[in-house]
């Protein structure tokens, strides 16, 4: 059979370009959610900040006083000056990385996922740590009765403080580091709390199978490595605290852009995020800080 010389256009990498940034932002995205600890459970002002400014201001409210109806007066009208708080948005994070060869990444599902998953994981780190460091300016702290454990004493300790500021609880979590989460595991006190049992570790115990401390006296626990386990005097430890102790926007959710090299012979891509978060407990105790001693 002779052959034939192919006289049409070839489809290059230059023509497939289009589709780069679409696909890695697909992947890093939806990576970049199942990282996050912190930021899904904080109060999200991301939807007024979309695409313009770099201020939010928060209005804080007041509680409006109330006062008794004498007969045949009128009611007085309460007067406040009312304050904000300002949500700057000032922090921008990327992960970069360069392929001499993208097709051969594309092509392969596995080690796509792989980067894309490393990329969002460091952009997920980023949104975190910002807000770990906001957590640790919350203002009122309660030293632990041990380090890196969380004794019956302490949650209830904290939990009055709270209650005691008109804090709803079920709008609350605690925050630990794992030190503190996997001591809560092994406490016959929690596991029986979320088993449902009554007692302690029979087969029936939701908690000693799945590791999944979930409630602790019905507020949900989570855990993150970004919370220290050091032993240091005054490390934080751990947190309660409630939705609104931190604001957090997102003005430029994932971004992802990508450019051929011709100094490389490849392609970088480049994944960022532009956010800011603030700390909404100067007027009012939110939360509380669990320190080692």
């Amino acid at each position: 059979m002779a052959y034939t010389a192919f006289s049409g256009d070839t489809t290059r990498g230059t023509q497939l370009d289009v589709f780069i940034p679409e696909l890695w932002a697909d992947g890093v995205y939806r990576y970049f959610e199942k990282q996050l600890v912190f930021k899904p459970f904080f109060d999200d002002y991301s939807s007024m900040i979309k695409g313009a400014g770099d201020t939010l201001h928060i209005p804080t409210v007041q509680e409006v006083a109330v006062a008794d109806k004498a007969v045949n007066t009128g009611v007085a009208y309460s007067v406040a000056t009312e304050t904000d708080i300002d949500l700057v948005i000032n922090e921008h994070k990327y992960a970069a990385k360069l392929f001499e060869d993208l097709a051969m990444v594309q092509s392969n599902e596995q080690l796509f996922d792989k980067y894309a998953q490393s990329m969002a994981y460091g952009l997920a780190k980023a949104v975190d740590t910002s807000i770990a460091t906001l957590l640790a300016t919350i203002g009122t702290t309660q030293d632990l009765s041990a380090d890196n454990t969380m004794s019956n004493a302490d949650v209830e300790t904290a939990i009055g403080t709270l209650m005691t500021n008109d804090i709803p609880r079920d709008e609350c979590a605690f925050f630990v580091n794992p030190l503190i989460y996997a001591d809560l595991l092994n406490s016959k006190a929690f596991v029986a709390q979320n088993s449902g049992a009554g007692v302690g570790f029979g087969n029936d115990n939701a908690v000693m199978s799945s590791g999944n401390v979930g409630m602790l006296f019905g507020i949900p626990v989570y855990t993150s490595s970004l919370i220290s386990s050091a032993l240091a005097d005054g490390t934080h430890a751990g947190f309660l605290v409630h939705k609104s102790a931190i604001a957090i926007a997102v003005q430029s959710s994932i971004r992802v852009q990508s450019e051929y090299s011709v100094d490389y012979l490849g392609t970088k891509v480049v994944a960022d995020i532009i956010y800011g978060g603030v700390i909404t407990t100067a007027s009012h105790v939110k939360g509380i800080e669990f320190l080692n001693i």
